[in-house]
């Protein structure tokens, strides 16, 4: 009983490594299900600026990601990569202007030139230099505006920044002082007397 217990595991054990070594043959050879090639536009790795939309007004047909070339240190310029990408191909013209708050000052690529007749879904490509002043967190604001027949609409766009620390370190909570003993107490009016 022993034996043919024995001999069935080895079987299954010869069958299961052929099958696979079989499919590892074929898959080398032909591969029947064709991965589909996304092309990098150069955005694949940003992130998506958040939108800042007025209330009854339709967001613009646009869509803003950027990313950040390195960790944002005080007083280092820093590249920040911004993709315009248009979601309608009826846009005459775009073009935008970028701004940081106090502590974040803009030191190269403010203006995003205008580009006209933009494509829809290609990406404009456009870099701006910062410089954080100190440790914190900013806000870099994009403000882009479109052309479409003669009527500008305009949305901004927010990227969060943390430079150096980020928020400083704040000042700890006095310790919590336990129960008041008799000893720790000042004397009373009425232990005075006595």
């Amino acid at each position: 009983m022993r034996t043919i217990t024995l001999a069935a595991a080895l079987v299954g054990f010869v069958l299961a490594s052929g099958c696979g070594h079989k499919a590892e043959q074929a898959a080398g050879k032909t591969n029947p299900v064709k991965k589909a090639k996304v092309a990098d536009d150069g955005t694949s790795r940003m992130v998506a600026a958040v939108a800042t939309v007025k209330p009854g007004t339709p967001p613009l047909p646009v869509q803003l990601k950027f990313d950040l070339r390195e960790k944002p240190e005080v007083g280092q310029p820093l590249d920040v990569d911004l993709a315009l990408v248009l979601l309608s191909g009826n846009i005459d013209r775009v073009f935008g202007k970028v701004a940081g708050e106090d502590g974040l000052e803009i030191v190269g690529g403010g203006d995003l030139q205008e580009a006209p007749k933009p494509a829809e879904g290609t990406p404009i490509q456009y870099s701006v230099k910062v410089l954080p002043k100190q440790d914190g967190i900013y806000n870099l604001t994009a403000t882009i505006s479109v052309d479409s027949a003669g009527q500008i609409s305009t949305q901004a766009f927010s990227i969060p920044l943390i430079a150096g620390q980020g928020i400083p370190d704040l000042p700890s909570a006095p310790a919590a002082k336990g129960p008041a003993t008799a000893s720790s107490q000042p004397p009373s009016a009425g232990s005075a007397k006595r």
